[in-house]
């Protein structure tokens, strides 16, 4: 555990009969305009408000090329505000199922490569399981053979009126960002910000908390090859604030592909971490979730809504963890993707929460 986040968290503070640590106090919410801004740039407010139903017909007035009645297709949209904070009750979802290409993901120390029909089958369930309990889930067509491809979330960031275009540390995913864009654009969804060169930033290593956005930094003297940097990080402050959140730099490991990997929110006040990977002590008036060594990727879940999470099911300690917190955990089989130190918070985008 890391020094200090005993003395720093200490509100509350429980251990008995085998109980998590859960730590923490309460905090407070705060309104979120819409704003569209970039480092050097001045932001200005855009509009936004309740997207209406898209339909896509031809050109020509209503009749395909052989005279027929053309079929007018809906698009499902959704309403203002889009996403609050990564724990509300998650509505819609873009997914991208994964090729068979994700077998070169390069894996973490000690595991193997991932094994590509694996992967499909358990991303398969994945979805199965999302629109079983009710979340609206849309899939995007794949546009490259790149592993990365199905780490949808990676792209953008949703904030309360619309999105942030994100700018992967990895060139080769610059085609993966654009698709993402375009679907987010076919579904009514502004745009409120990007990231430009020659900033980098992995939305993954972003975390959103009601008045809060937590961005996963390299602890001191620490160098990654892969990782968003300092200019993206400016250039996500200046949109974000301008919505009256305040961003919180939180250190990471350097083994550690994404923060969401070791940090992700369960609860309004509620964090699920792995406190030997990220420095919690800037994430004062939280409840943290403790999960021990060995299982530090277990925090990579993705929230469904109030203290109700999806988990990879090979972390059974951390699950019991998470269940004597009050947390209810749908856990599924994803360790294909957990080869790679990724978890279910990198295959889901949400595009709307409660």
């Amino acid at each position: 555990m890391n020094a200090g986040v005993i003395s720093t968290h200490a509100t509350i503070q429980a251990n008995t009969n085998g109980s998590p640590r859960i730590r923490g106090s309460r905090r407070f919410a705060s309104t979120t305009p819409t704003v569209r801004a970039s480092v050097g740039i001045k932001a200005h407010r855009t509009a936004s408000g309740r997207v209406g139903i898209g339909c896509s017909v031809p050109a020509s007035g209503g009749r395909s090329s052989s005279g027929e009645p053309a079929k007018v297709v809906s698009v499902k949209s959704y309403a203002t505000p889009y996403v609050t904070t990564d724990a509300g009750a998650l509505a819609g979802a873009v997914v991208l199922r994964p090729s068979a290409a994700v077998d070169r993901l390069p894996p973490i120390k000690g595991e193997p490569a991932p094994i590509a029909d694996r992967a499909q089958e358990q991303h398969d369930v994945l979805v199965a399981r999302l629109r079983s309990l009710g979340v609206t889930v849309h899939e995007i067509r794949p546009v490259s053979e790149a592993p990365t491809e199905s780490l949808v979330a990676d792209c953008a960031l949703m904030l309360p009126h619309g999105a942030v275009i994100a700018r992967p540390s990895q060139i080769e995913r610059r085609a993966e960002v654009l698709a993402v864009e375009k679907h987010l654009d076919e579904r009514g969804i502004p745009i409120v910000g990007r990231i430009e060169a020659p900033g980098l930033l992995d939305a993954t290593d972003v975390a959103l908390a009601q008045d809060r956005v937590f961005v996963g930094v390299p602890r001191p003297g620490v160098a990654f090859r892969h990782r968003s940097n300092e200019l993206g990080r400016k250039q996500l402050e200046a949109i974000v604030t301008q919505q009256n959140y305040r961003v919180v730099e939180l250190a990471i490991a350097a083994d550690v592909p994404r923060l969401r990997s070791v940090f992700s929110l369960a609860g309004e006040d509620t964090v699920i971490a792995a406190p030997d990977k990220v420095d919690l002590v800037a994430a004062s008036g939280l409840r943290v979730v403790e999960l021990p060594r060995g299982e530090e990727l277990a925090a990579g879940v993705v929230a469904l809504g109030e203290r109700r999470v999806v988990a990879n099911l090979r972390f059974r300690e951390s699950i019991a963890i998470m269940r004597k917190a009050k947390i209810a955990v749908e856990a599924l089989d994803l360790w294909e993707f957990g080869k790679a130190g990724f978890g279910p918070f990198a295959l889901v985008l949400a595009l709307k929460r409660g």
